[in-house]
């Protein structure tokens, strides 16, 4: 009986505890406690936005996040004194982006990510990288109708899931929108201005270069297309998309972004874009 009665004191004991100490747990892991122990990075990198990733002609991936992981890596490895950390690369969209990151499949996202507020996701965003423009892929004959327009007679094209589908909407409330989606959203919708089944296609100003080399599509006066206009609508700030609340992994990433190696990075990429990227980043600061 004495045993009984013991067993049922404790019992009262700990469920008070419980009840009156909701506090008491275990310290959640970070991130870089994470890749300590696990020797694996997890990163999510989007293959339809040149030339921040993206397949070349022989099916490889590339580009400037590509390089920016291995940078991450590198300072990793100082970071935690681990000499081999491998990475485990997820391909992200449009669409799932911010549940890779909320979700834990990915320890951070890289790609065109906007800087802005994210209410209905668990993530935060690192400091600004690189910094684009809104503008509009069109036939050189119809800059002049995106100009001081309320959207009027205009069928514009967009990508959905975007920052850029919020505020082109917003500015060109008359127009009417064909939205494009998928791997090759972009693709498709440059193509559509080609072939006029749309006057113009909204994207930043990086991405829209980016796509036009790789459809050998030559920009500028008298070459037939153009990006307009001039400086661009906005100034987009691009950050990695990365958990909330985890103040170490935030400052460790924010740390590589500042870093000159960062910016060398950066310069090697742009050099291959010549005139047509650096006008795009000079109007836009």
């Amino acid at each position: 009986m004495k045993h009984k009665l013991n067993f049922q004191l404790w019992l009262i004991t700990l469920i008070f505890y419980f009840n009156f100490f909701p506090n008491f747990s275990v310290k959640a892991e970070t991130i870089l406690e994470e890749i300590n122990r696990t020797g694996l990075l997890k990163v999510g990198v989007r293959t339809d936005a040149i030339p921040f990733g993206y397949r070349n002609n022989n099916s490889e991936l590339q580009g400037i996040c590509f390089d920016l992981i291995a940078l991450i890596r590198e300072q990793l490895r100082k970071k935690i004194n681990r000499n081999i950390i491998s990475v485990n690369i997820v391909i992200s969209r449009l669409s799932n982006r911010f549940e890779l990151v909320q979700d834990g499949i990915v320890h951070l996202e890289c790609g065109p990510n906007t800087i802005r507020t994210i209410d209905d996701y668990k993530v935060t965003f690192s400091k600004d990288f690189f910094i684009s423009g809104i503008q509009f892929f069109v036939k050189e004959n119809m800059a002049p109708k995106f100009l001081n327009s309320d959207g009027t007679n205009l069928n514009i094209g967009l990508l959905r899931y975007t920052n850029t589908e919020i505020l082109i909407k917003e500015k060109y409330p008359k127009a009417t929108f064909q939205l494009f989606q998928g791997m090759r959203g972009t693709q498709r919708a440059l193509q559509a201005v080609r072939q006029g089944t749309i006057d113009g296609f909204a994207d930043d100003g990086i991405l829209l270069i980016g796509e036009s080399i790789a459809q050998q599509i030559f920009l500028g006066k008298s070459q037939g297309y153009v990006l307009t206009p001039q400086p661009p609508l906005t100034c987009e700030k691009y950050g990695l998309i990365i958990p909330k609340n985890d103040p170490s992994w935030e400052n460790f990433i924010n740390t590589i972004l500042n870093s000159e190696e960062k910016n060398q990075l950066l310069k090697n990429w742009f050099r291959s874009f010549n005139n047509e990227l650096n006008l795009s980043q000079n109007n836009c600061n």
